[in-house]
């Protein structure tokens, strides 16, 4: 004979074995600033991380433990766009 508890327990046990982990694709799916989707993975080999470039504004962001923060474009070594988001990273920060 089994008690509810039992039973409560054996339900949650083949919950949790019939459940699978997914895959997270993609961090973030939109630009935080404009909204666009056009967001490019860049991988940092020194600080071995990836950051999303969003090409449609030139903003570059850090996602990590479900928080997301702007990167700082001098914190990124080696990368082709650093001069433009470097640009908007100056206009962003104009102290007035």
């Amino acid at each position: 004979m089994s008690t509810s508890m039992e039973n409560a327990s054996m339900g949650s046990a083949q919950r949790s074995q019939s459940h699978q982990p997914t895959i997270i694709r993609r961090p973030l799916a939109n630009c935080p600033t404009c909204g666009s989707g056009r967001l490019e993975p860049v991988v940092d080999f020194v600080e071995e991380g990836v950051r999303f470039l969003c090409t449609n504004c030139d903003r570059c962001w850090h996602v990590e433990l479900g928080y997301v923060r702007r990167v700082q474009p001098g914190a990124c070594h080696g990368c082709t766009q650093r001069e433009r988001c470097m640009q908007v990273y100056a206009l962003d920060h104009v102290t007035g």
